[in-house]
This record gives structure tokens, C-alpha cells and sequence, in this order.
């Protein structure tokens, strides 16, 4: 390799890793009123100190769920295109987590919507990057202790929704301290397209040296977490009914990997392939249009507290 080859190399090494170390800022175009949910701002502190800040919607209802988003590119609200990073935009659409929060408030359940570390309004953790969903378990732990004390939440059945990162947080999260989830009245998880960084990138065309060099950056400024973090192994952890979902065309993942987490899940738990999607991000916006499954399964089982 050229020494012109190895700067331009690293150059696009850089550009590739911040784009998942570092989260684009963006703001809040709507709140929950936009939708007609009744809802308040909250803030909550994480176990290593990070103030976490979200919204807790339709809080009267008997039932809540957690909803974590997918991280990068999104906050609560959802992804917007006009802040995603100049050249690096892999989807043409909005996605409005609130769609799916508003199902939710519909069928009879409050929500907390929040904001991962370094993303939203939350505060910075000490790494100050994106880790791929193993420092942001804590906010998952953060957020299932926040509706155990909350008055408003504290004892009724919850249930937990969580995309992506977010569905790597809460499994690393489950691995942490499985207790938490069991003191908090946590019944069950849907998690969708849980995702190891490598495996998109690999996907998306990243290879050989050029990969390796994305890995070393990534590992500088995480403290050594690869962007290969095994989150399978943590998923022996889960110990609620899962219900994992997965765009079946998704040309951004690696199904051996999907295969090797929903096997090692020891609880009840069942694949819901989406079988239309042909984007990867098409499946964040699915239960927004497509709420049925989503809505079976946590009715199945997150009762109404009345019923617990």
C-alpha cells in the first residue's frame, strides 16, 4: 500500500467509525400532543451517572411498556433525513417512533420513550460515543428502575419494546443484572433487528483492510469494545418471553448471527419474519403501520394490573 493509499484509508476509516461513535444531533419536530397522547417530560439518572431525559406518555393506563430506539441516527422521536450526516443518508424516509407509541397508547398502555446516552437531550456518558448497545445498557437498566419508582408506573405489568442498539441495550442490559428486570414487573420483550456494527458494515461493502482499520478506530475510542461485541452470548440472559423480529430481505444484517441470538434465548420465544420489507429501516417503521403482531404479543402477555 501507497503512503497516499494508507491516508486516504485511514481518512475513511475515520469517516466510517465516527458515523457510529458519534450520533448527528437532532431536535423534536413533534411531542406526544402532536398525536394526541397526553404525556411529560421526565428525566431519570443512570447506575455510572449519565441523566438520561424522556417522555412518559398515557400514564393512567394499568400496563407500560419501555421503548428503547435504534440509536446513531435516531433519538425518541424518530430518524429525520435532513440530520442525517452529509453523504452517509441509507434511507429516504422519516420514522416516527411516536406512530408506534401512539398504537400503544390506543390499545391501553402508558410509555416511556427516551433518549439514549449521547443521543437526544440525555447527557453524555464518559466515553462520549456510541458502544453498538453494551455502555447504553445501562440506560436500559436506567429506564426499567425509573418505571419501577415512578409513581405513576410502579407495580403494574410492563412490557419492553426495543430496536435494534436498542435491542442490544436491553439484552446486555438482561445480562448486567437479570434481578432488575424481575423487580420491575418486566412480562415480556418484543426486540427488533438486534444488530452487531460489524455485521453491517461487512454487509454494506466494508471488507478486508478497510474493515480492520474502522475496527481499530471503533476499539480506540471505546475503551476495546469491538465492533464484533458478541450480544448472542448475552442473550442466554433474557429471561422473559421474546418475541424477535426480522425483516427476512434485510440486506444489512447477517442471518447466522440473527439464528445463533433467537437460539440462545432460553425463555419462551418466537420469530416473526417480515416478510414485505426490503429496507433494512422499513421494519422501524413497521409496527407504526402494521401494529397486529406487536399488540398480540405484549397483550398475551403484559396484563392489565387489575388482572395480576
Amino acid at each position: 500500500m501507497t503512503e497516499q493509499a494508507s491516508i486516504d484509508q485511514t481518512a475513511m476509516a475515520k469517516m466510517i467509525g465516527d458515523t457510529m461513535l458519534h450520533p448527528p444531533p437532532q431536535p423534536f419536530p413533534k411531542t406526544p400532543t402532536d398525536y394526541g397522547i397526553d404525556y411529560r417530560d421526565v428525566t431519570f439518572e443512570t447506575r455510572d451517572g449519565v441523566t438520561l431525559s424522556g417522555w412518559l406518555l398515557n400514564e393512567t393506563a394499568d400496563k407500560a411498556i419501555v421503548m428503547t430506539h435504534f440509536g446513531y441516527r435516531a433519538n425518541r422521536y424518530g430518524y429525520q433525513l435532513r440530520h442525517q450526516p452529509e453523504g452517509s443518508v441509507p434511507y429516504d424516509k422519516e420514522i416516527e417512533f411516536v406512530n408506534v407509541a401512539k398504537r400503544l397508547t390506543d390499545a391501553g398502555y402508558a410509555v416511556l420513550m427516551y433518549d439514549l446516552r449521547n443521543h437526544g437531550l440525555s447527557g453524555k456518558s464518559k466515553l462520549g460515543v456510541g458502544t453498538g448497545g453494551l455502555d447504553e445498557r445501562w440506560d436500559v437498566l436506567a429506564a426499567v428502575d425509573f418505571v419501577a419508582e415512578e409513581p405513576a408506573t410502579a407495580g403494574k405489568p410492563v412490557g419492553l419494546l426495543s430496536y435494534c442498539m436498542g435491542a442490544n441495550s436491553t439484552i446486555n442490559a438482561m445480562a448486567e443484572d437479570p434481578d432488575a428486570f424481575v423487580r420491575a414487573g418486566v412480562k415480556a420483550m418484543v426486540a427488533l433487528q438486534p444488530l452487531r456494527n460489524g455485521d453491517f458494515l461487512r454487509q454494506t461493502g466494508v471488507v478486508d483492510e478497510l474493515w480492520q482499520a474502522v475496527e481499530d478506530h471503533f476499539t480506540a475510542h471505546t475503551g476495546g469494545i469491538s465492533l464484533d461485541y458478541p450480544v448472542q452470548d448475552a442473550a442466554t440472559s433474557v429471561n422473559v418471553p421474546t418475541r424477535l423480529v426480522q425483516a427476512r430481505k434485510d440486506p444489512n444484517t447477517d442471518f447466522d448471527f440473527v439464528a445463533t441470538l433467537f437460539e440462545n434465548i432460553p425463555v419462551e420465544k418466537e420469530m416473526y419474519w417480515l416478510e414485505e420489507p426490503t429496507h433494512r429501516f422499513d421494519g422501524y417503521n413497521w409496527f407504526g403501520d402494521h401494529p397486529e403482531d406487536m399488540l398480540t404479543w405484549f397483550d398475551a402477555h403484559v396484563p392489565n394490573r387489575a388482572a395480576t
